[in-house]
């Protein structure tokens, strides 16, 4: 066997095991994150989503200027320690009951920028080792990695929570962020003595340069639109789900265990939604028909949740919809991706994140709480779940139209 090829066999085992890592030590504390967020009151939530905003809006150009300049081979570990770091501390502030509510959204905060760095890093040390093509060839195998790592995550925090605690969890995924950093240092090991073709690689992506791409685009803006609309309807069931939580289960470790059950089942049914469905659907459908199912079932889910506001109802919709979301509507998005220019979709992409995922969730957790005073009660999120659903269906309708006059284009 030939030395590249035994050491893309070496990166693909490698960077599977880091990117599963990865994605178990989050998926492990998010359940954390969720209940410790409710040690306080619900419709406080809010202005966790402003301070993340806030928080990505000031970290994005951080972190890009410090990709841009330092060799990602050498931020990649020091970012994962320094994330481990901070879960031990987070375990002992936790452990020794000091300002519990404080220190609650403090880490949802926290754990938010987490979710925005963390993989991208990992996914730029990838490009920077190997070239974008040499990765996207390893993409598949790598990934499959990161699907077990959703699974390991909530499974392992769902059996543990009980016998170690919620510090204990939070220790446990500083543990794996560490086995995380062998991971990466065995990936880079293993690039090094992989030759591949220099390929161009473009800047690290800022969002000011991504925001005036989209601007000058009606296809990526439409995008843009498109993730708006995911991010409100999401955010609207997060809300709800805290509130009927919060009631539901008044000790945190019964909520950590709730939310690594749903977590659990959600990743469960993705994995078979994207191994089963998403091919065939996407084939015969097109992107823009798959992404008018997600607005279907969230406007049936929303709705049905305004009805009946209740621990079965909660669960069946969250898992329909984010299994939805994870298992079709994210590989339909990428798919739109593929006849965009690839310096459009590089830039783009980041600002999609800024605008579309974090502006979304701020915008919408002020937009759900105006329409619960206004209504003194959950019946306004179900006559607002009408126009919410035609909107985006109309904008799935419209990426589904420019996407096959790209193809056709091309």
């Amino acid at each position: 066997m030939t030395r590249p090829r035994t050491s893309e066999i070496s990166i693909a085992l490698w960077g599977g095991v880091t990117f599963a890592a990865l994605l178990a030590s989050f998926t492990m504390f998010r359940p954390v994150r969720d209940a410790l967020v409710l040690d306080g009151n619900p419709d406080d939530i809010p202005w966790l989503f402003t301070a993340t905003f806030a928080a990505a809006l000031v970290a994005s150009p951080l972190w890009s200027r410090i990709l841009s300049r330092r060799p990602k081979r050498r931020v990649v570990p020091i970012a994962f320690h320094v994330f481990a770091l901070c879960l031990a501390v987070f375990a002992s502030l936790v452990a020794t009951a000091v300002e519990p509510v404080i220190v609650g959204r403090v880490f949802y905060v926290w754990s938010s920028v987490f979710n925005i760095f963390v993989v991208s890093v990992f996914w730029s040390l990838l490009t920077d080792l190997l070239g974008p093509s040499t990765a996207r060839r390893l993409y598949g195998p790598i990934a499959a990695g990161g699907t077990i790592g959703t699974i390991v995550g909530p499974l392992l925090t769902r059996l543990l929570v009980s016998v170690i605690d919620v510090p204990g969890v939070l220790v446990m995924s500083a543990v794996l962020l560490e086995l995380a950093v062998i991971g990466a240092w065995r990936v880079k090991l293993a690039g090094e003595a992989l030759e591949h073709a220099a390929e161009d690689t473009p800047a690290h992506a800022d969002a000011s340069t991504g925001l005036r791409r989209v601007a000058r685009s009606g296809y990526l803006l439409a995008i843009v639109g498109y993730v708006l609309c995911t991010a409100t309807a999401a955010t609207f069931l997060y809300l709800e789900q805290a509130a009927i939580v919060k009631e539901a289960f008044t000790d945190r470790v019964a909520r950590t265990e709730f939310f690594a059950s749903l977590d659990l089942w959600i990743a469960g049914v993705t994995l078979v939604v994207q191994t089963v469905l998403a091919g065939p659907l996407l084939a015969w459908l097109g992107p823009g028909l798959v992404l008018c199912l997600l607005p279907l079932s969230q406007g049936i889910g929303i709705s049905m949740l305004a009805a009946t506001p209740s621990i079965a109802v909660l669960a069946t919709v969250q898992v329909i919809s984010r299994a939805l979301t994870h298992g079709l509507t994210r590989p339909a998005r990428e798919l739109l991706f593929t006849v965009v220019d690839r310096e459009d979709k590089y830039h783009a992409k980041n600002a999609i994140d800024i605008v579309g995922y974090r502006f979304g969730d701020f915008g919408s957790s002020w937009l759900h709480n105006g329409l619960v005073a206004l209504s003194a009660g959950t019946a306004a999120l179900a006559v607002a779940a009408v126009p919410l659903a035609a909107v985006w269906i109309g904008l799935a309708v419209v990426l589904g139209k420019g996407f096959r006059e790209r193809v056709a284009a091309s």
